[in-house]
């Protein structure tokens, strides 16, 4: 059953799909700058390139754990709306995996 959380979380994820993208991207313009550089400059584009990858890694790990943090949030209110058919849907999922590991 969609709710309206689901739009807004799609486009959390995409957000961080394109960051992650972008941080691919950033690291292979990193690499093709240190194989032009000189050996002399490349310890200093090294720590500074790091520095940038750090912090938008730091970045990207924030927004996903927001997102598992707001879709946590959504599941626990799903439990607490109904808590019935949560329960016959984690039993269902259980005897489906029990069945499914005895073979």
């Amino acid at each position: 059953m969609p709710t309206t959380k689901e739009p807004e979380a799609a486009a959390v994820q995409s957000a961080i799909a394109d960051d992650l993208a972008a941080l691919k991207r950033d690291f292979a313009t990193l690499l093709a700058n240190l194989k032009a550089t000189q050996p002399g400059h490349a310890r200093e584009a090294v720590h500074n390139a790091a520095e940038q990858l750090s912090g938008k890694a730091a970045d990207i790990y924030g927004q996903a754990t927001a997102q598992a943090g707001r879709g946590a949030k959504v599941l626990a209110q799903e439990i607490e709306e109904r808590p019935l058919t949560t329960l016959l849907l984690a039993f269902s999922i259980g005897f489906i995996a029990s069945r499914l590991l005895s073979r």
